[in-house]
């Protein structure tokens, strides 16, 4: 059972103390540690601040940091590496503010899984560790946002972010569909219409699945679920990094209705927690969605998305990526 820590007070230096202690025996002088985060769209993002202390950390064992993301898929000032880096450095993210540098690698390494020949960044092959730094929040296609999906599609190239939206796009079985609208209702993306029957837009459909968890009569059905393809896709992303050391860190705090990439991700949805550390991706993801919907006492990330956030959780777990069962201790 994977033992996560969870510090409530993020102006603590439990931050700075937990970090090394869990890292110092997993680390060596000179190792290049790979810190991969979003550096945001808009308002939504991990903090630089955190960041900067995150790599004060590993400078202080001797380690070489530098941060990465990747290009996304879609216009705007993080499309190109370029682009990225100077979007980066207004939101706080350069070396001089960070004391690392700051990667935004275009270079890629194939890597097969069941339903996508995932592009991994090349960075990973080179380094000699991982630091994952995620803000958590909610998410339209996954229900929830944390570290599973920061490695899927923020290792991914922008084809291989492509791919995890577009390979799980629905049809309908017209024999099944009975019209009740409820697809129509919760798709968040406004893909579907019904008349006599469902119609899925593929140009607007962001391949999400929940509108097939959602259907009564079973009446969309697609190869794949976005939930897999995001499991695989990190699964992808943690074979380049195969007997090397990787640690998690979620901030669980901020907690929007949207993702970090949206321009605008919304209203906060929970009241903050805190930040969870581990080295299982599973059971740092569990104990962050634990928490918030044990401190609510509702799921506030189905609620918001029609979307259950622990179905990609599991399907990463089915994949070997860790355990859900975890022994939570507060710093």
């Amino acid at each position: 059972m994977a033992k996560i820590y969870l510090i409530k007070d993020a102006s603590s230096g439990k931050y700075e103390q937990l970090l090394e202690k869990e890292l110092k025996g997993k680390l060596k002088p000179g190792m290049k540690v790979a810190c991969k985060l979003h550096m945001g769209e808009s308002k939504g993002m991990f903090s630089p601040e955190l960041a900067k202390r995150a790599a004060s950390v590993l400078n202080k064992l001797g380690c070489k940091p530098f941060l990465f993301d990747t290009p996304v898929n879609y216009p705007g000032n993080r499309h190109t590496a370029e682009g990225y880096l100077a979007h980066a450095a207004a939101h706080g993210f350069s070396e001089q503010a960070i004391g690392c540098p700051v990667l935004i690698p275009d270079q890629y390494i194939s890597v097969k899984t069941a339903h996508m020949d995932v592009e991994v960044a090349d960075v990973l092959k080179a380094a000699d560790a991982m630091l994952v730094l995620t803000h958590v929040k909610g998410h339209p296609g996954s229900g929830f946002g944390g570290a599973i999906k920061n490695l899927a599609m923020g290792c991914a190239s922008p084809k291989s972010k492509g791919d995890q939206h577009c390979l799980g796009i629905p049809k309908v079985v017209d024999d099944e569909c009975t019209a009740c609208g409820l697809c129509e209702e919760v798709c968040f993306f406004k893909a579907i219409k019904v008349g006599d029957k469902a119609v899925v837009d593929p140009e607007r459909c962001s391949g999400c699945s929940t509108c097939v968890y959602n259907c009564p009569n079973n009446a969309l059905a697609s190869d794949v679920t976005f939930d897999a393809l995001l499991a695989e896709a990190a699964f992808a992303a943690l074979k380049l990094m195969k007997d090397k050391p990787v640690f998690y860190v979620n901030d669980t705090r901020s907690i929007t209705k949207n993702c970090d990439c949206f321009g605008n991700p919304g209203k906060m949805i929970a009241e903050d927690v805190g930040i969870f550390m581990g080295d299982d991706i599973v059971s740092v993801e569990m104990a962050s969605v634990d928490s918030v919907i044990n401190q609510e006492g509702k799921d506030v990330f189905k609620e918001a998305h029609s979307h259950d956030p622990y179905l990609h959780i599991k399907e990463a777990e089915k994949l070997g990526l860790g355990k859900s069962d975890y022994d939570l201790e507060e710093a």
